[in-house]
């Protein structure tokens, strides 16, 4: 007899459900970024588009299966001659059996997985999350985890994978809301009254309640999380300071260099030689 492939309990923390029905000329374009502490799965219904991912680039049709490990850093673009229609699910508190928390993609494979006779099934378990997370009168806390378990469940069967013991998550929905809508607009000028409107708070009320879950103001991991890309652009990347001060959301170089030694502790060009150095 075959060995389950599951262990249980097994009940992923959804963070996020969005549904993208986009029309032809409008964008769907997110330049690099990563998610620190979740998961992301992107299915794509209709068009197609090129997405460069833990540093390789593919490009991507309908009825396909887009998986964005915790932590892996990824670069979205759709292409907007034609209509472009995706659910995206972000999600955490998950572990395969014989890998780390928060990873889906076994080593070496592709973070591409065409569906084939299963894309209806995936669907539809995708749609009952929308479905549920857009439900004002439904539990959509137990209940979209439930469904998430489900179409994970699905993807592990066709990637002959396991889940193992859900691990602790203490994350609240309003510090997930901040952290995803920073993730996605770290390159604009944010404002804390933004982030309000993300999280659907007020500006006192959501930047109290993020800072007392991580310890620091939702404007100090913006920039946080700005060295962070920017350190990743350093490392692999050969753009100018000046340009990679432009991609993470500063006119300024000056600036850019200050705010960079005053949070890594040396200038980015002395940072981008030492890491060439070591690679």
């Amino acid at each position: 007899m075959s060995q389950s492939l599951f262990i249980e309990p097994f009940l992923p923390y959804v963070h996020a459900v969005l549904d993208f029905d986009l029309e032809r000329g409008e964008t769907f374009a997110f330049p690099m970024h990563h998610h620190p502490d979740q998961a992301q799965l992107l299915l794509i219904r209709e068009g197609s588009g090129s997405f460069e991912i833990d540093g390789k680039l593919y490009r991507v049709g309908p009825r396909s299966l887009l998986v964005y490990d915790t932590g892996v850093w990824h670069e979205e673009f759709a292409d907007p001659a034609s209509p472009f229609k995706a659910i995206s699910l972000s999600f955490s508190a998950f572990q395969l059996t014989d890998q780390q928390p928060g990873t889906l993609i076994q080593h070496g494979a592709s973070p591409v997985i065409d569906l084939g006779d299963r894309y209806d099934e995936a669907l539809e378990l995708s749609r009952m999350l929308v479905r549920l997370a857009e439900d004002p009168y439904v539990p959509a806390g137990f209940s979209t985890r439930y469904y998430m378990a489900l179409l994970l469940i699905k993807m592990a069967q066709i990637s002959h994978g396991g889940f193992a013991k859900e691990t602790s998550t203490s994350s609240d929905r309003t510090v997930d809301a901040i952290k995803q809508y920073i993730h996605n607009h770290y390159m604009d000028a944010i404002t804390l009254e933004q982030l309000s409107k993300a999280s659907f708070f007020s500006p006192g009320y959501t930047c109290r309640v993020f800072s007392q879950s991580e310890g620091i103001s939702p404007i100090q991991y913006l920039v946080s999380y700005r060295m962070e890309v920017a350190k990743h652009y350093l490392r692999t990347e050969n753009e100018p300071v000046y340009r990679i001060a432009e991609l993470v959301g500063y006119q300024s170089e000056t600036h850019f260099k200050n705010v960079f030694k005053k949070t890594i502790g040396i200038p980015p060009y002395k940072y981008r030689k030492l890491h060439r150095s070591e690679g």
